[in-house]
């Protein structure tokens, strides 16, 4: 790898062999954002389900009570 400073290479060579993989193969990881023996990553909300406290939660109910109603005028 050319245009690294030592330290950053040594990083990634530390890196790729706590991983036991090639330097040539953390780079591609790297690069691409995938890796072989990791799970996918996400990019959705899931960490945040299920977080909210009762109390939290029906203080959001009660400010998006007016939004849940229907006004029959723009329906006709």
């Amino acid at each position: 790898m050319r245009g690294l400073e030592a330290q950053q290479l040594q990083d990634l060579k530390n890196e790729a062999q706590r991983q036991g993989i090639s330097l040539n193969k953390l780079a591609l990881q790297r690069l691409t954002g995938s890796s072989d023996n990791t799970a996918a990553a996400h990019d959705d909300l899931d960490a945040l389900a299920g977080t909210w406290s009762q109390n939290e939660t029906d203080a959001f109910n009660a400010a998006i009570a007016l939004l849940e109603q229907v006004d029959p005028e723009m329906w006709e």
